[in-house]
């Protein structure tokens, strides 16, 4: 996913590594167990940073319906998102 599209999923990590970068810069490494794209989709807002596979990747996709049904069915889980989410905020600023 590229910076600036339009964010529509969500996106885990089951297999595989990439790398996150922000206005070209390398920020961050993800790998199993990671998520990325959560900003757009649940703030509703253009891509903040640009991810790129490094090795082959089996990922899970949500959608902005399946985050809010995961909301209300697993509030704990939906936190936890959130939780990462600002603090992802906080890095941009």
């Amino acid at each position: 996913m590229r910076e600036g599209d339009f964010s529509y999923q969500f996106f885990a990590i089951e297999e595989g590594t990439a790398d996150v970068q922000r206005d070209g810069e390398k920020v961050a490494e993800l790998g199993p167990g990671d998520f990325f794209g959560e900003i757009g989709v649940l703030e509703k807002e253009l891509r903040t940073a640009t991810v790129r596979a490094t090795s082959p990747m089996r990922l899970i996709i949500l959608s902005r319906w399946d985050l809010k049904r995961l909301e209300r069915r697993d509030p704990a889980a939906f936190d936890q998102i959130r939780e990462v989410m600002q603090q992802r905020r906080g890095d941009e600023r």
